[in-house]
This record gives structure tokens, C-alpha cells and sequence, in this order.
């Protein structure tokens, strides 16, 4: 209907008015309640990208959403581009069997899937999946599944259980994540079953023996190491080492792992050279490269949730380690960047690797900022991989909370609001920025390839094409392509067709020692690294090869001489030995070459202690000390009486030469390998105790420290001889003139006795008098008194203490049974103990075993939201306030500065606030309101009170055996000699004074708050 309008119509022009005010009103309205809705998440997948902060130089575009998908976790391409993904609708609490695997697929050739079929339904929480022999494998704990359709419907019509056996725990450390290596097995991330206590009935099935299901093939008692097999030919084995939700190789085959609080780790020795010497007590079989630079975090998100267990501003729920640089398609600053998944800070973090010896450091791809990051708290990145376009495609769960109930208050977990967001998941694909777009995965027909072609996509710069035609050439069995490969091995520019063409050849059965051979001189270190691996099996039967390695020793890559050293252990041979002494000789300092060297059969223990000996003992370095001390652990755990003894023999013998840092290294180690290997090593060195009696008195230092060691291994004598040095080591640990250390071996001397006789001495030493290492030691031996009064006497003592010995007070409380821990939270209610203090011991109490003690721990430790939005409701708006980095300066200058130093302003004495800053902004407010909450351990406030009558107090900077330094405001320190001290206790409160908002408004809040998180 139109409304003409003429001078001569005074009325419609009025109804015009009114009816275009209306609708202005209309529309206003509208546009407000369109605000108000989208004020917070939930958002579309089109509006949370708006929230999407993603580093210059790259786009992130939209690829799927819901409803084609919803709770996604894990995905793969086929051969013939259909997208297979996990939907895990269960998480976290519901273990009916309602998840699935839907296959996406393109119907219009755009590249964009838009059909969604349900392929398998009926799972319990499905977790990962993998493409095999036309079908998916599928990890839903306890079992692993294969899937496949036959019919042409795209729904699954085969439904069989290939592995069982696996733990169901929590969820986020079942096993998942099922990965075709470059070595032909199927690897699967495995942590082994986590300890249940809240929800112990859906949760607490520990697992039996892993096994395929058919019955076939070897069983593997449940440990907490992750898993590969071949399913075809039922070959199942343990890794060296496990993962908890991702897992990724790069281009020479090196493994990397992930675990919630790192930002990757190496899986550095494979488990096939531990097994060779099971003396060898490894220490750790990773290297993790996370720092406490590197896992810092940098979220943008507005008003995140944080359970109680999360570590806030530090990472906490890494998973999907990835290599994007594997898809060929990013710019050369990516071919060493690693990135991982950090859903419970609403961001993707990445680092760059660069190469340490036999493995790898990392730093930060971006100071104080996240590759990507979101503002939205639903906003929940749980999977990344490298697509056939060479693009990055992240999985974005995108529910209200991430956590499992087990790690939650309780009245988070009966909120009701778990399952906000089941029908809701995204699939993003993150491209480089570059001139031309990076088209989108379409027209994939690798399944119908020919052996030509499919030889070919191996040099791809790829890696899913490597993958996958290395994947298809080996399980269709095509020995026909064996010439093709031989040919792109020898003739190919690509160093990685080469190495492709390798293991694909093998994966076949046709590898000879030959070509092995050719390729141990290989121009690319990394081919040369995987022929060594290669080498292996055929050591026994091929002496050219085996010449070959033993030649190899002066090769100029770290990994190379590594990776040689771990292969030369299976040769028993003189030209082996030697070669085996010049890798470990020029590599000592490389903590990785020592553990290559010590995994070689257990004879060789022996002639290695002698080469360092002859090699190492003129200077100590941090690598030599290291070397005697597990060479010695080796030869104690070895439990051979001649070889003992003459390693006894060899470290007396060296009393002349001041040899004492590598004798008591190597006795250290051997107290060690004796305690692990037990009644057989112990009864070898029975006899031997009066010997360590007197090494104690004798030699103080390094050799006295590794006898008491030894003794606590086997027990004192019951002779005078013992008693005596009883005698001596009371004198000694009462002398305050005598050197510290020396005095902490002769309180564990006396723990040794076992004797309640010396209890008012132990009681005597807790004194801010005394050192560290003197309190640490009293504290240590006290724990083994028997009777109530050492709980009451550790925390009669409590704020006296320091933080080291504080944190050993807490040890000896919770190892003290339930009676102690329970006195403990006590104190914490009471108020003697501050919650701050025992931080780092919420997982532990818990997950106690005594329900009342979880209870009362729980109780303590909870804070209801309603709580914490009481404390600093004021101040809540200044968080949705934007704020001015300027005046944010200003104000920090004019009330911060005292105590902090940013920005090139003020004067640190407290945390250095460029280690918070990447904190939330609603974590920073409440710090700054309630300073007293949350102490960062290191900044209590100690409160001295001098034998003259005179208070000082101030944060701990640092201490010696005879001073202690307080630093106080504006940076002034006083140093105060520890006999000074009439009393010493810690305060309750911060140095930073409570009521900081008086001198700070709101707006000037959100300034601060501005400034804090901008300033680089």
C-alpha cells in the first residue's frame, strides 16, 4: 500500500510520521535485543569468526559447522576426499553409546563438504579416527574398531573389534588418535588408566591386557605407554613412552607427543634399544621442550571459565600436536614450527623448534601473543591437521566447558550447563595470506590411482598425499610398483620420495641391504638417519652394512651419530666398540648420546666406567658427572659381585687422585641401580657397609653423600662400628660450623637409626637459624618418627619456614597418612595454613584416597562464582570497558611502580608482571583486589624479628648458608645474618596492600588493566 503525500494533506503527512517513527523504533529495538543476544556466546560459526584473532600473514575461513557436524573431535580424509569425523556427543559424563563417525562429503565440486551421512552410530565416546583398507579405524575405549562400508550406501555394514583391552578413565587420557607412521604401523597416543575417585563408576575401568580381540597375537600388560600395531599380520607393541591426546611425525620420522602442560615432546630413544638392557634405569625416555618462557599463554578471551584445577595463564589442556609446515603450502618462517591445540584458553600456541643435538629446544613463534586466539569462551580448538590443499584445519569443539567433572567443583558439575553446546562444532581451514588463494581440496581420486601414480605422490611436498600412497601401495600389497620405487629412490631430487620410496619398499617386503647400503651416504642427513634405521634387520646377515655403519662414527649430523649409536648396540663386534667409544666420547655433554651409549647389552656397562675413567676424569662437567652417575646404576643394577667390587675398588683407589666429584657420582648411581634391583644387589654388597661407614667419615662431599646413600639402601650394621658413627654424626649435625652439606648427610645418617631418641635435636634444627639444607634434612628425618607429635611440631614451625622448606614440611605431612593430611587442612581452615601455600597439592588431596579428606580439601578450595563475583562485582565493568594503554601507564606509574617494574617503569620487587601479563584480564582484576588470594610462590612476605628487638619484613630475594636478603618497596634490600634471627615466619597477607581500588577508579581499572596486557 503506498501513502501519497501532498502539501494539501497536512493528516498524511502526521500517519507518515508516525508509521516512519514506529518503524525507526522498530528497528532500534530490534537492533538492541539482536545486541543484547550476541553480548556472549553461543555464537554462529559466521560470529565467532568475528571473535578470531589470527597472526599476520594468515587467514582463517569457515569449512564446516553445524548442523552438518556436532561435537567434533577428530577427523580424516580418504583417498577420494570424503571426510570422515568423530563426533564424541558423550563428553563428558554420558557413557551411552550415542557418539559417531559422520562422512562429509563434496556434492558440487566446490570443495566444501555438504552432505552429512551417519556412517556408525552406537559408539561410546569415540575419540579418533584413521582411514584404512576403504573403511575408518575408530578408538572408542576400551576398543579399537573398523569400520566399512561395502554396499555403496555410505554407512558402515562391517563392524568389527580390532584391539580391546584399553582403559575407560577419563576421557582425556583414553586412548585416541590412531596415526599412520612413515614405518608402515599404526600408532596409537596411549596414557594408561588415570586414577578415579569422583566418578569411579562410569569411569573406573583400569583395563586388562591390551590384545587384538580375535585372540591372536601377543598381549601387553596394561602400562602407561603408548601403542603401535599391524593389524594384518597381529603385531602389537608398547612405545618407549605415551601421549595423551595427539601425536605427529615429521618429515625424517621423528616422533612428538603431547601431554596437557607441555607444548611438545620428543619421543627421543624408541623402546626396542631399552629392551636390550634392562639394567639401564632410563630416566626418561622425551625430551620436553616446554620452558617456563614457552608455555606462557596469551588469551584474548572475554570472561573465560577456569575449573579449579586449571593452570591459568600457563598451558593446561594442550592436545594435536601438528607440523604445519607438513603441507607444503606455508612460508619457509613455518618449516620448524610445532603448534598445539590450548581449548581451556580458547587458542592455538606454536613455537619454534630448532635443533639441540639428538633432539630439539623450542621458543615462542610470538612474543606475548597466540598464533590464534579467540574472545570467545566457547571457543574450544581440540584437533589440528594438514589437509590434501596443504591447508591447516582445526576442529573447534565449541561447548561451554571443556573440563571432566572429576577436576571440578562441585557445584560446577550439578549446574547443568555440561552439555551446552552438543549440537554445535565447527571445521575452520587456515590458509596463508598469500596473492593467490589456496584452492580447496576437490576432485580427489587417489583410490583409483594407478602404481605409477601413486609412486609419484610420494615426493609430493604433502604429507597427506606421502601418506596416503605409501599407505595404499603398502596395504593393497602392490610388489608390482617395487621397480618404480627403486627408480624414485634412485633417481628422485626429493630427499623425502627418496626416503618414502624406502619404507614403502620395506612396508612391501622387498627392501634389500643394498639399496640400504647406497643410502647410508646419502648427501640428506635425514635419509642417511632413516637408513640407519633401516639397517636393522638385516645386521646379522649383511657384513657390508654392518662395515659401513661401523664407519660411520665421525658422520657430521648429531642425529646421525645418535641414531648410530642406538644401532651400533646390536652389533657385538671390536670395530662396533670402537665406534661406539668415539660417538659417546665426542657426544658426553649430550645427555641423549649417554642413553644411546648405556642402552647397549649390559656387558658393555663395565668397559664403558673404565673409558670414562681413563677419558673423563681430569675435568668435571655437567655431561661427565652425569655419565658415571648412570653407568654406576647400570653396573649396581647389573648386581654382578666382580663387577661391583671392582668399581668399589677403582672409586677407593682414587681417594689420591682429589677424584671425589666422579666417585661420588658413580657410587650415587650404583645406590641406585642396588635399591631398584633389590634383594640380589643388596645381598652382594652386604658386606660392605662398614666400608660406606667409613667413606662417610672420611670423605665428606661427594663420596660421604653417596655412602649414606648407599646405606639407606641396605641398612646400617648392627655393630659398635655403626653406633660410633651415630656418635659422630649427632656431633656433626649439631656444629654450625660445620658446612652445611655436610651436616644434611649426617641427619640422613641418623634417620637411618630409625630412633625417636633424636627427635629434640631434629626439633631443634627447624629454626630460621639454620640453612636450607639443614632444615630440609631435619624435616626429612623427622618423617621417620613414629607417632602423632610430627604433624603438630611441622606445623607448629610452619611460618617460620621458607619456601623450600615449607614445600618439604608438606611432602612429609601428605606421605604421613591420612591422620597428617587431615591435620594439615585442619590448619588450613584454621587460618595458620593459607590455601595459596598448598597450590601445587590440589590434585593431590583431591584425589585422596580417605573421602573425608577429599571432601574437607574440596570444601577449602572451592569458591562458587557468586562468591567470586561479590569480591570484585565494582570492578566487573571495567573488564567490558576499553580501556587507554596511556593512562593505564599513568596509573600504574602512580600506584604500581613502588613494587613492580614494567614498561621501563617502577622498581621490581614483587612478580615480575611480565610473567602475568598473559594472564586474563579478569584473573589480573581479582589479583590486584585480592592481592591476598593467590601469592605467587617465591613473593610471600616474611616477617623477620632480629635478636635486638627489630621487625623486618619484606619478600625472601635470596639466601645462603649463613644470611638471608628481605627486599622491600622501591626495591631496598636488607641482608641479615641468619644468627641474628630470633624469629622468622611468613605472613598471611601480601606485600602489595589490600584496598588498591580506593586509589583507582573504574574507567582507570580498565586503563590498568589495558596497559598490563598491551605493553610488549
Amino acid at each position: 500500500m503506498s501513502l501519497p503525500v501532498s502539501s494539501s494533506s497536512p493528516r498524511r503527512v502526521w500517519l507518515l510520521g508516525i508509521l516512519s517513527l514506529s518503524l525507526v523504533v522498530i528497528i532500534v529495538v530490534g537492533l538492541f535485543f539482536r545486541f543484547r543476544s550476541k553480548a556472549g556466546p553461543p555464537y554462529s560459526q559466521r560470529e565467532a569468526l568475528r571473535t578470531i584473532r589470527i597472526d599476520k600473514g594468515f587467514n582463517i575461513e569457515p569449512f564446516a559447522a553445524e548442523p552438518l557436524i556436532s561435537s567434533p573431535v577428530a577427523m580424516d580424509w580418504d583417498e577420494n576426499g570424503r571426510i570422515y569425523v568423530a563426533e564424541d556427543t558423550g563428553y563428558p559424563l554420558d557413557t551411552r553409546p550415542i557418539g559417531r563417525i559422520v562422512l562429509l562429503e563434496d556434492t558440487n565440486g566446490d570443495g566444501i563438504p555438504d552432505r552429512r551421512t551417519v556412517f556408525a552410530d552406537q559408539i561410546v565416546m569415540p575419540n579418533g579416527v584413521m582411514c584404512w583398507k576403504g573403511g575408518v579405524l575408530v578408538t572408542a575405549a576400551p576398543d579399537v574398531w573398523f569400520f566399512k562400508d561395502t554396499t555403496g550406501s555410505g554407512k558402515a555394514d562391517v563392524r568389527e573389534k580390532i584391539l580391546t583391552g584399553f582403559a575407560f578413565t577419563n576421557p582425556q587420557h583414553m586412548v585416541n588418535g590412531p596415526l599412520y607412521g612413515p614405518d608402515n604401523w599404526i600408532y596409537l597416543n596411549h596414557q594408561g588408566p588415570i586414577h578415579t575417585v569422583v566418578f569411579q563408576d562410569p569411569f573406573g575401568d583400569r583395563g586388562s591386557d591390551i590384545r587384538f580381540a580375535d585372540g591372536q597375537g601377543p598381549r601387553l600388560r596394561m602400562a602407561p605407554r603408548s601403542v603401535r600395531f599391524r593389524p594384518e599380520i597381529h603385531e602389537l607393541e608398547f612405545l618407549s613412552a605415551w601421549s595423551q591426546y595427539g601425536q605427529a611425525f615429521d618429515e625424517w620420522g621423528r616422533h612428538f607427543t603431547v601431554t596437557n602442560d607441555s607444548n611438545g615432546r620428543h619421543d627421543v630413544i624408541a623402546a626396542r634399544y631399552l629392551q636390550r638392557n634392562p639394567a639401564f634405569l632410563v630416566s626418561k625416555v622425551q625430551q620436553d621442550v616446554s620452558t617456563d618462557e614457552n608455555n606462557k599463554v596469551f588469551p584474548i578471551t572475554r570472561n573465560p571459565r577456569f575449573e579449579i584445577l586449571t593452570d591459568v595463564g600457563t598451558l593446561t589442556s594442550s592436545c594435536s600436536i601438528t607440523l604445519p609446515s607438513m603441507g607444503g603450502t606455508l612460508p619457509a618462517s613455518f618449516d620448524r614450527v610445532a603448534c598445539v591445540a590450548e581449548s581451556a584458553h580458547n587458542m592455538v600456541h606454536c613455537d619454534v623448534w630448532s635443533d639441540a643435538g639428538a633432539t630439539y629446544s623450542a621458543r615462542r613463534l610470538e612474543q606475548n601473543a597466540e598464533f590464534i586466539a579467540s574472545t570467545d569462551a566457547w571457543f574450544r580448538p581440540v584437533n589440528m591437521y594438514i589437509g590434501p590443499d596443504g591447508a591447516l584445519y582445526l576442529i573447534d569443539y565449541y561447548r561451554n566447558t571443556i573440563e571432566h567433572p572429576e577436576w571440578m567443583a562441585a557445584d560446577t558439575y550439578h549446574a547443568g550447563y555440561l552439555y551446552n553446546g552438543q549440537d554445535r562444532g565447527r571445521i575452520y581451514r587456515i590458509v596463508p595470506d598469500a596473492q593467490s588463494a589456496l584452492p580447496l581440496p576437490k576432485n580427489i581420486r587417489l583410490g583409483q590411482a594407478p602404481d605409477a601414480e601413486l609412486v609419484q605422490k610420494l615426493a609430493s611436498p604433502n604429507i597427506w598425499w606421502r601418506r596416503t600412497a605409501q599407505r595404499l601401495l603398502v596395504e593393497g600389497h602392490r610388489t608390482n610398483a617395487v621397480p618404480l620405487l627403486v627408480r624414485l629412490f634412485e633417481e628422485s631430487t626429493s630427499p623425502l620420495g627418496r626416503v618414502h620410496a624406502l619404507w614403502t619398499i620395506d612396508g612391501l617386503g622387498k627392501l634389500e641391504p643394498s639399496l640400504v647400503t647406497k643410502a647410508l651416504s646419502d648427501p640428506v642427513a635425514g635419509v642417511r638417519e632413516n637408513a640407519i634405521r633401516l639397517a636393522e634387520p638385516y645386521l646379522a646377515k649383511s657384513p657390508e652394512l654392518t662395515r659401513k655403519l661401523t664407519e660411520m662414527a665421525g658422520d657430521p649430523d648429531a642425529k646421525v651419530r645418535f641414531q648410530l649409536l642406538c644401532t651400533l648396540g646390536f652389533i657385538d663386534s671390536p670395530d662396533a666398540a670402537a665406534a661406539q667409544n668415539k660417538l659417546l666420547a665426542d657426544g658426553v655433554e649430550d645427555p641423549w648420546m649417554q642413553v644411546a651409549a648405556l642402552t647397549a647389552p649390559p656387558r658393555r656397562a663395565l668397559p664403558y666406567f673404565e673409558l670414562a675413567v681413563s677419558r673423563f676424569a681430569d675435568n668435571e662437567t655437567k655431561g661427565r658427572r652425569e655419565f658415571f652417575h648412570q653407568v654406576g646404576s647400570v653396573i649396581g643394577m647389573k648386581a654382578d659381585a666382580k663387577e661391583m667390587r671392582r668399581l668399589l675398588a677403582t672409586v677407593a683407589d682414587s681417594f689420591q687422585r682429589n677424584s671425589d666429584w666422579w666417585g661420588g657420582a658413580t657410587l650415587d648411581g650404583m645406590a641406585e641401580g642396588v635399591r631398584a634391583k633389590g634383594a640380589d644387589a643388596k645381598a652382594a654388597l652386604k658386606g660392605d657397609r662398614d666400608t660406606f661407614l667409613r667413606m662417610f667419615e672420611r670423605r665428606p662431599g661427594p663420596v660421604g653423600h653417596a655412602a649414606v646413600h648407599l646405606l639407606a639402601v641396605l641398612g646400617l650394621p648392627d655393630d659398635s662400628a655403626a653406633a660410633e658413627a651415630l656418635k659422630r654424626a649427632e656431633v656433626i649435625a649439631a656444629d654450625r660450623k660445620a658446612d652445611a652439606a655436610v651436616r644434611a648427610d649426617a641427619l640422613e645418617l641418623l634417620a637411618l637409626a630409625k630412633s625417636d631418641r633424636e627427635a629434640p635435636l631434629l626439633e631443634s634444627l627447624l629454626d630460621p637459624q639454620e640453612p636450607d639444607a639443614v632444615q630440609i634434612a631435619a624435616v626429612k628425618a623427622l618423617s621417620s618418627v613414629r607417632g602423632p607429635k610430627v604433624g603438630a611440631l611441622l606445623l607448629a614451625k610452619w611460618n617460620g619456614m621458607s619456601a623450600t622448606v615449607r614445600a618439604e614440611a608438606t611432602n612429609t605431612l601428605l606421605s604421613g597418612g591420612s591422620d597428617r593430611v587431615r591435620l594439615l587442612l585442619e590448619a588450613v581452615k584454621n587460618g595458620d595454613v593459607q590455601t595459596w601455600q598448598l597450590e601445587p597439592y590440589k590434585p593431590r588431596l583431591f584425589m585422596d584416597s580417605d573421602p573425608a579428606v577429599r571432601q574437607l580439601a574440596r570444601s577449602l578450595f572451592e569458591q562458587s562464582s557468586a562468591q567470586r563475583e561479590q569480591v570484585s562485582k565494582e570492578y566487573q565493568a571495567a573488564l567490558n570497558m576499553a580501556g587507554d594503554a596511556a593512562r593505564g601507564k599513568e596509573t600504574f606509574t602512580r600506584v604500581c611502580s613502588r613494587c613492580h617494574a614494567l614498561d621501563g617503569v617502577g622498581v621490581a620487587v614483587g612478580p615480575n608482571l611480565g610473567t602475568v601479563r598473559n594472564h586474563p584480564a579478569s584473573e589480573l582484576l581479582e589479583d590486584i583486589i585480592l592481592p591476598s588470594k593467590s601469592i605467587e610462590h617465591g613473593f610471600e612476605t616474611y616477617v623477620v624479628e632480629l635478636a635486638s628487638g627489630e621487625i623486618v619484613d619484606g619478600i625472601m630475594s635470596a639466601q645462603t648458608a649463613a644470611t638471608i636478603t628481605l627486599r622491600q618497596e622501591q626495591g631496598r634490600e636488607t641482608v641479615i645474618a641468619r644468627q641474628d634471627i630470633k624469629s622468622m615466619r611468613v605472613s598471611k597477607v601480601s606485600l602489595m596492600p589490600e584496598g588498591l581500588e580506593k586509589q583507582i577508579s573504574v574507567s582507570q581499572m580498565a586503563d590498568l588493566l589495558t596497559f598490563l596486557k598491551d605493553v610488549r
